[in-house]
């Protein structure tokens, strides 16, 4: 009898453990699924220290607020949760680095990012690749070729980043560019444009709700190239140059820059103190210790698995360039699903400063 309960009890124990042991990971992984839920609804504050040689003294500890890829996500009602972790802390200048709109284009969660901000402070924004088109060529119902989220951001306060916008303090200037201008060639650019348009009034019914949207595109494109040409003349060699990108710059996209831009234009580029980027998401995916999962093929890496954050997110010199990518705050299309995975949605700000930090 004794051997004949113990033989019982102990298959009794093996078949109990077939059952405890996927109970157990079953509760493990609907633990860390919670987790990683309510964390991709969270929002990160980091900050970084940006050394700028040669940094004028009324721009020492000029603080930059650099969010990137909300893609349209709401983080609480008004985007309570960034308010939040905002608050209290000082910051002189807001940059978006597109990626503003949901998936289905909408733009509430961006007007609302917006509106935490404005009017006590400057906010530049410019747009990602998967954000509706900018500037339509089309008749939308309006007497303006800026797109709908556009033109509503702008009411708010907002500045569409297509030129350089500048802001003074004390005897200092500090610019605010979009990294697009850098290799545009103006003259060549004007002339197509007033081509374009000398072609659509004379052979055109102007009449027409799209050719007269097509007009006003032409004549805004043209006075942004007047707005472009008249900031390169008035930047000084002293002034701090900050450029806004959506995708980073590789050392491949600066050398090629540097090989297509007039003189005067590749000399400002050399001048630029700091890139602003986004859309890496800091790989989307990660692992704790171990960090990115994958790059997309858009970062340009040879080993796309496992490929570190040099080139994915913080901050980096590239071509003796200085680059922030943001880690940023939604979720990307670039990569297959449509989550973050360890990976807490971050702003950050940056503080520029002439001496060195490590």
């Amino acid at each position: 009898m004794r051997k004949n309960r113990s033989l019982f009890t102990a298959q009794k124990q093996r078949r109990a453990s077939h059952y405890v042991y996927p109970l157990l990971a079953f509760l493990i992984l609907a633990v860390l699924l919670v987790m990683n839920i309510i964390n991709n609804n969270r929002v990160a504050l980091r900050t970084q220290n940006v050394t700028i040689a040669s940094l004028p003294s009324d721009l020492e500890k000029f603080r930059i607020l650099h969010i990137s890829d909300l893609h349209g996500k709401d983080f609480g009602d008004e985007q309570s949760a960034i308010a939040s972790v905002l608050s209290g802390n000082k910051y002189n200048a807001v940059c978006i680095t597109g990626d503003l709109c949901a998936k289905d284009g909408s733009y509430d969660a961006f007007l609302s990012l917006v509106r935490l901000f404005v009017p006590n402070t400057p906010v530049y924004f410019i747009t990602g690749d998967e954000d509706p088109e900018a500037l339509l060529s089309h008749a939308h119902g309006a007497e303006t070729p800026k797109a709908d989220y556009i033109a509503a951001a702008e009411a708010l306060g907002a500045v569409y980043l297509d030129a350089p916008q500048k802001i003074t303090v004390g005897s200092s200037v500090i610019w605010f560019v979009p990294e697009s201008v850098y290799g545009l060639d103006i003259v060549s650019a004007r002339a197509s444009y007033t081509a374009r348009r000398t072609e659509l009034i004379e052979r055109e019914n102007t009449a027409h709700p799209d050719i007269a949207a097509q007009l006003r595109l032409i004549d805004y494109r043209l006075q942004v190239l007047d707005s472009i040409e008249q900031s390169f003349q008035e930047m000084k060699r002293g002034d701090i140059q900050i450029a806004l990108t959506h995708h980073p710059l590789t050392a491949n996209t600066i050398k090629t820059l540097q090989q297509w831009s007039d003189a005067s234009q590749a000399d400002f580029l050399r001048g630029v103190s700091l890139v602003l980027a986004g859309h890496y998401n800091g790989g989307q995916y990660r692992l704790p210790f171990v960090g990115a999962v994958k790059a997309p093929a858009s970062a340009g890496l040879s080993s796309r698995w496992f490929p570190g954050d040099a080139s994915l997110q913080g901050l980096s010199i590239v071509q003796g360039i200085t680059q922030y990518i943001s880690p940023g705050l939604g979720v990307s299309t670039v990569y297959s699903l449509p989550f973050r995975l360890f990976n807490t949605p971050s702003v950050t700000i940056l503080t520029l400063t002439g001496t060195l930090t490590f």
